[in-house]
Order: structure tokens, then C-alpha cells, then sequence
């Protein structure tokens, strides 16, 4: 007897799984094109060893008053809107898991990285938008909540780009069998 594909729930399509994670990397990438566009290199926002005083002082002195300006007030805004759309999708991803039978905690191992990058991303951001707006006076406080959250950012990415690929198997994996 041929037994049939699971219905699934159509709250969350499985093409989701596919567009998704695609719209994230896209946006991921045109927000490092705007800012290039705007002559502001996110040196800070990519840096996996993290950043102190004297690194955040020369780079704010190289940018000079409007690339500084651009950069809080054009590029910084842009990354806020795709950490939203990141964690959106990263708690997108563990409900869709969650309705498809997944555990809970393996829907969580799945989505959550995203879910929580994109938090700490957009904590990150404001914390480089108050060392924007302090500058030239920059306290070592402020710089390591923006570089503390930075790395812990740069990692979740990371794990969210590797839990997004394993709910796509885990939700095409019962289409193929």
C-alpha cells in the first residue's frame, strides 16, 4: 500500500523554509552594499575579536563628520530593519517546526539562532549608534556592550545559517521518503 505524504499546515508554507533564509541573506548583503555605497566600511559590526576604545577612536577620526553622520543616521538604521527581519524569521522558523511535530527544542536549536542574533544585532546597533552619538568622548562601558554584543551576534548568525539549512531538511526531508 503507498502511504501518503503528512498534510501539513499551511499557516507556514514550506517554501518559507526556502525564501526565507534566502531574504535574510539577501538583505544581509545589500545592507554591506548600502553601506559601501555610503563610504562607511562596518568594521566594528564585523569584527569576531572585538573592539576596543582606541579602535573605535581611530575609526570614528578616519570616517570623519559625514561619513560618521551616514553611518548613524543612514546604514545603522537599514541593519536595525534587517535584524528585525532576521529574527523574525529565525521565530518564523521554530513555529513552522513546532507545527510540523518537531520537538520544541530542536525547532528552538533551529530558529533560535537567528531569533536571538537578530536581538543582539539590533542591541549592538544601538550601541554603536551611542558610541556614534558620544563620540569624540568614548567611554570603555559603552565599548564593550557594543563589542560584547557584536561577537555574541556574529556567532548566533553563524549557528542561524546552519539551523535554517537543518529545518529545511527536517521539513522536505518527509516529502522525499
Amino acid at each position: 500500500m503507498i502511504e501518503s505524504v503528512p498534510l501539513y499546515p499551511t499557516t507556514i508554507p514550506l517554501a518559507f523554509f526556502v525564501w526565507g533564509p534566502a531574504l535574510v541573506m539577501l538583505l544581509y548583503w545589500l545592507v554591506g552594499v548600502w553601506a559601501s555605497r555610503q563610504g562607511v566600511a562596518r568594521l566594528l559590526e564585523s569584527d569576531w575579536n572585538g573592539f576596543t576604545v582606541t579602535d573605535v577612536e581611530k575609526l570614528f577620526a578616519a570616517y570623519g563628520d559625514e561619513r560618521r553622520a551616514k553611518y548613524r543616521h543612514r546604514v545603522l538604521p537599514a541593519d536595525v530593519a534587517v535584524a528585525f527581519v532576521y529574527a523574525i524569521v529565525g521565530a518564523v522558523i521554530i513555529a513552522g517546526l513546532c507545527m510540523r511535530g518537531q520537538p520544541w527544542w530542536g525547532a528552538a536549536l533551529c530558529g533560535g539562532g537567528w531569533l536571538l542574533g537578530g536581538l543582539c544585532d539590533v542591541a549592538e546597533n544601538f550601541g554603536i549608534a551611542r558610541l556614534l552619538d558620544k563620540y569624540p568622548k568614548v567611554e570603555a562601558g559603552d565599548v564593550a556592550f557594543a563589542s560584547g554584543t557584536t561577537r555574541l551576534k556574529l556567532v548566533l548568525f553563524s549557528l542561524g545559517i546552519v539551523g535554517a539549512l537543518v529545518a529545511a531538511y527536517l521539513v522536505f526531508k518527509p516529502l522525499a521518503a
